[in-house]
Parts: structure tokens; C-alpha cells; sequence
């Protein structure tokens, strides 16, 4: 890679292993060579349609390879992606869509209604992706330009990549090209290059991660447009997955469906970024998975992982989410958890700075520490 720069993740990647499936989404399979090409033709389409660096595209983002051009091509264009769920209620994302001031609609054939709506509602341009990987986009005529566009600087590290609209309000936070590859980074979740089924859906930031993850392991994603319990049972067995993360109600759900469908994983992820997993939870998933290593992580989109459980750890400390994730710095404070590193957010997307002290983030959240560094967190 020649810099933190999301686009650069799968540039890597193409020419490293250029054949090799980035994700499979149902019946289609994309190569890292696939995904680069398309990065390439998104950015040139995006620029056609007036997007410059730094402005905002919001797309209601599906399960499809269009949707994965979108986010590739919006980091390589140097626009800042703002994935949000089309089943939110059109309400909400008109709320979310005010809130962050895009410069168009971006959407794939199957979101291009909501897409409509959402553009008209907010006086601004729709692009719908149709054949990202034979043909070009399709929707409003644009000629596509050659990208980079000459004399327009390329992006930068620290230039915003991503907004990510929290469950809470339309607040976006605002996560750099850096930010966003260095918590992707497999120094900070060790990453094997297999299989891996994505529990979240592509209107969860929480998606995207695992996606970067894996693309940076240069492994292969499995992404679900209902991840429900089911369908992840159903890909696990199907893909002979070795990997997969959920948040704990998806893994409750999968463990109450079809838990002989996991004998394949050998990496059994929770992710929650509100209350911290269940002991319980991840005792019946080491049930279930019994040549798995069973991880649970707490995380936010202000700090990235927070703190990181090992399964081996839940006996002694039924009560603690773990040790401070690495590439994170924590500290009680008052009785509040404070957090410190490169992981930080960047801001929001109203233009408020991200609050730090002296480097430290407040995050609002009770909590206490052990003599061991063992961190015990409630909810905010």
C-alpha cells in the first residue's frame, strides 16, 4: 500500500491477488480485480456528476456488488460515504439525509425508489449503479471523467471517508481514511485469510468494517441482504465459512436456528457497541463451536474497539468485556471510561469537534478496571 487510504486497501489487494473472490453477494462473486475496476469507473461517474473531494454521498445500501462499487469508488473519488438502511423508514432517513447535506443519491437498481425520494427530498442529483462489473452506471447522464480529474488532488489521509449515523439521532460521525484502515488494520483484530459471513447489514457501518477487514487480509466476505439468523446459518454451511461476526442478537437468533451449521468456523466473533456480550452468550457459542476461538468485542463508532474478551476469560471475569483493545489507550476517570489513540473519530458531521481533552475522549459510559487491566462498562 502506498498510504492509509481505503481505496488503496483493495488497489493492494488487486494486484497482489488480483483473481482471488473479494465477496461473494448471493449468486454474484467479485475478484479484487473486479472491485478495483469498478472503484475506478464509480470515481470517473462520480466526478462526472460534479462530486468532488470531501463532498458527501449518501447511499441507501444494499447487498449487491453495485453497492460495494459505491463505497469503493466514493473512497477513490475522495467523497465520503454515508451508507444508511433502506427499511430505516423514510422518515428517519429524510432526518439523516438533512442532516449530512450530500451532494447526491448514490443506489444500486433494487434501492433506486428509496433513492428517488430521498434525492428529490433533498433538492439533489440520484446516480443509479446498474452493471458495475461489465458496464457503467446508469440513471442520470453524466459523462464519465477520467479520474483523477487534472490539477484535482488526490485524497488525503486525514481527508473524511466515511459517516457513520448512529442508532441515536441523526448525528453523523465523521471517520478519516486513516482512521478508518488503521481500525481495519489486522494488527488490531488478528485476521486469517479464509471465509469469513458478515452478521450485519450493509447499512451498518459494522459491515463495512468486516469487509475491510477482510479485504486487508486479502480474504474473502460473504454479505448477506438479511443477515437474520437463517440466512447466516445457511452461508456458514454453504461457504464452509471459517469466520463469522454477529452482533448478540444475531448470534442468539443463529444459535437458536441451526448451531450444527458451524462446525466449519474456527473464528466465532461478537461485536456489540452498546450493552457488552453476555458471559452466557458466549459460553453457548463456545458450545456450539467447540474448535472455534471465541472472541467478544465492545465497540463505538466515536473509538473503534474499546476492549476485547477472550472466551478463556469468561469464567474468571464473568462480569468484564475484556482488556483494552490494541491500538487503544483507556482510562477510568470519575468512574467514566476515557479513551485515547489513533482510532479516534474524526468529529461530526454537524461540524462539532469529537470533545477530547488533552487527547482523551470522554465517552459517557460508566466503568472500572481491575488490578489487571480487566475493564468492567456499563451502558452510556
Amino acid at each position: 500500500m502506498t498510504g492509509l487510504l481505503i481505496g488503496e486497501v483493495f488497489r493492494s489487494a488487486a494486484r497482489a491477488v488480483p483473481h482471488r473472490v473479494a465477496a461473494l453477494v448471493g449468486d454474484h462473486a467479485l475478484t479484487f480485480a473486479e472491485l478495483d475496476a469498478a472503484a475506478d469507473r464509480t470515481a470517473g461517474h462520480l466526478s462526472g456528476h460534479g462530486v468532488r473531494r470531501g463532498d458527501r454521498v449518501v447511499c441507501p445500501a444494499g447487498a449487491s456488488p453495485e453497492t460495494l462499487a459505491a463505497f469503493a469508488g466514493a473512497a477513490r473519488a475522495g467523497a465520503v460515504f454515508v451508507p444508511v438502511d433502506p427499511g430505516a423508514g423514510e422518515a428517519r432517513l429524510a432526518e439523516v439525509v438533512r442532516a449530512v447535506g450530500p451532494r447526491l443519491v448514490l443506489a444500486d437498481a433494487a434501492g433506486a425508489t428509496t433513492g428517488a425520494r430521498l434525492a428529490a427530498g433533498a433538492a439533489v442529483r440520484l446516480l443509479v449503479l446498474t452493471d458495475v462489473l461489465h458496464g457503467l452506471p446508469d440513471g442520470p447522464q453524466g459523462a464519465p471523467e477520467k479520474h483523477p480529474r487534472p490539477g484535482e488532488p488526490p485524497p488525503r489521509e486525514d481527508d473524511p471517508c466515511v459517516i457513520v449515523v448512529t442508532d441515536s439521532g441523526a448525528r453523523g460521525v465523521v471517520l478519516s481514511h486513516r482512521v478508518c484502515v488503521l481500525r481495519t488494520h489486522s494488527g488490531c483484530r488478528p485476521e486469517p485469510c479464509t471465509v469469513l459471513v458478515c452478521g450485519f447489514s450493509p447499512g451498518q457501518w459494522s459491515a463495512w468494517a468486516a469487509l475491510l477487514r477482510q479485504w486487508q487480509a486479502r480474504g474473502t466476505a460473504v454479505l448477506l441482504e438479511r443477515p437474520d439468523p437463517v440466512a447466516v446459518c445457511a452461508a456458514v454451511r454453504g461457504h464452509r465459512a471459517e469466520r463469522l461476526v454477529c452482533a448478540p442478537g444475531t448470534w442468539r437468533g443463529v444459535l437458536d436456528t441451526a448451531p450444527h451449521h458451524l462446525a466449519t468456523l474456527r473464528f466465532a466473533d461478537v461485536e456489540a457497541s452498546g450493552r457488552p456480550a453476555e458471559p452466557g452468550l458466549l459460553e453457548d457459542i463456545r458450545t456450539a463451536t467447540p474448535h472455534a476461538r471465541v472472541r467478544a468485542f465492545l465497540t463505538s463508532p466515536e473509538t473503534g474497539d474499546v476492549a476485547v474478551l477472550d472466551h478463556a476469560d469468561v469464567r474468571l471475569r464473568p462480569d468484564s468485556c475484556g482488556l483494552p483493545a490494541p491500538g487503544t489507550e483507556v482510562r477510568v476517570a470519575a468512574g467514566e471510561l476515557w479513551v485515547r489513540g489513533p482510532l479516534l473519530f474524526d468529529g461530526y458531521a454537524d461540524g462539532h469537534a469529537n470533545g477530547t481533552r488533552e487527547g482523551w475522549f470522554p465517552t459517557g459510559r460508566p466503568a472500572a478496571a481491575d488490578d489487571d487491566g480487566h475493564l468492567y462498562v456499563g451502558e452510556n
